[in-house]
């Protein structure tokens, strides 16, 4: 079988929907902050991508290009309905639950993109082999797609957003997500992982419309089940979510809308890594997803979180009203000024101290995405070498550090 030397790890039938009527698309390489204008047969792509030595040639290539066919046949007739509905002023409820129906499909594009891919690699002393390793572990569960299809389906509102300028941009993650609510930092998790409460997650369909399914605390522009026309303000902050999901590639149709996002510095923060060791020895390896939030109020207590909570402890549980001046030096009242990023930290706070019983899945939800596990089992057997030489330096410093008997 001939190799397909340039693959696509997102779909060059989905991209031509954020193209120009030349099947031209501005992508920004987010690294250099370069912009170039460029045919979609070169924009999402890497050579040789999905190609491992255990497998045939070329195998998972043809296998994903048989599912793009049965999907973007599908949509595109889907976009010519949905813009008729849209002009004749008809609700979505029916395309709503259309794409529903295909979610396991949109789910495999998510799980097969190139910032998943790179969130598999991270790290990684063989990335080109584990990268697909982990994809596949991923997009061949059937359980585990379907279970998170339910979740969605189920437990999700949905509603679609639609920017009549044509600016909105599509991430090199493909489906993007964000995080409605700030939630304790723990384990394998990150804020924005599907299935969690409060959370958002956008689906591109093309330049002009995007499905929002949300949970929780939900935008105010937002209402479930029909079009939402959006102004230039809320574009800016969706396409700010779409580059903050990206890791390497952003696109659009608009070169001035990418050029807004060349000095937004928000995706130099990685993938994160978390090792935990238990008493019997286990050791717990995982890729934690970026955080990425809606709201100002939630990406300030992501960053402040630990200084919020000490100021608490410190300087306000038992010593401060509401109406006494607040301790930020401001000369207003305390529940005038600072009373509600502190009434976070509190809750925070509490979270830590009862975190047996902390559950931020969604209530009778069945499947929530999960951290991308690298190792579980004793240190001496772990693969990767670099990461069991930060628990051995780990370990020594609490060592060093034990108060003696």
């Amino acid at each position: 079988m001939e190799i397909t030397k340039n693959q696509h790890y997102v779909s060059k039938g989905i991209l031509k929907h954020f193209a120009d009527e030349h099947k031209k698309i501005f992508e920004l390489y987010i690294e250099k902050k370069i912009i170039s204008l460029k045919s979609i047969d070169k924009v999402m792509s890497q050579n040789y991508i999905y190609e491992h030595p255990a497998l045939e040639v070329n195998s998972l290539e043809k296998f994903f290009s048989q599912i793009e066919n049965r999907l973007i046949s599908w949509l595109d007739k889907v976009l010519i309905v949905l813009e008729n509905e849209y002009e004749n002023g008809c609700d979505c409820k029916k395309y709503i639950l259309d794409i529903k129906r295909v979610m396991p499909l949109f789910l495999m594009f998510y799980f097969r993109s190139g910032a998943m891919l790179y969130e598999y690699s991270f790290s990684s002393q063989n990335p080109k082999i584990d990268r697909v390793e982990r994809m596949i572990f991923n997009i061949f569960d059937d359980k585990y797609i379907r279970g998170l299809c339910k979740t969605i389906n189920n437990f999700y509102e949905a509603a679609i957003l639609v920017d009549e300028e044509e600016r909105f941009l599509i991430s090199d993650q493909y489906l993007s997500t964000v995080a409605l609510k700030y939630k304790n930092k723990f384990s394998n998790a990150s804020n924005r992982q599907i299935g969690m409460r409060d959370t958002m997650l956008l689906l591109p369909l093309s330049a002009k419309y995007y499905v929002a399914f949300y949970h929780g605390r939900k935008p105010d522009f937002i209402k479930s089940n029909v079009f939402n026309i959006v102004d230039k303000d809320i574009v800016d902050k969706v396409n700010s979510v779409i580059y903050q999901n990206s890791y390497v590639k952003c696109a659009g149709k608009r070169q001035d809308v990418l050029k807004n996002m060349q000095d937004d510095d928000t995706t130099s923060f990685g993938p994160t890594k978390c090792i935990m060791q238990y008493k019997d020895g286990t050791v717990k390896d995982f890729i934690i997803k970026k955080e990425v939030f809606w709201y100002e109020e939630d990406s300030d207590l992501n960053v402040n979180s630990i200084q919020y909570m000490g100021d608490y402890i410190q300087k306000i549980k038992g010593k401060i009203e509401r109406n006494s001046p607040c301790i930020c030096g401001s000369g207003r009242k305390y529940k005038h000024c600072c009373q509600k990023k502190y009434d976070l930290a509190k809750a925070i706070y509490f979270d830590l101290q009862n975190q047996n019983s902390v559950n931020y899945n969604i209530p009778g939800s069945i499947m929530q995405e999960a951290g991308i596990q690298e190792y579980v089992g004793k240190i001496e057997n772990m693969n990767n070498a670099k990461d069991r030489e930060i628990l051995e330096q780990m370990q020594k410093i609490v060592q060093e550090n034990e108060p003696l008997n």
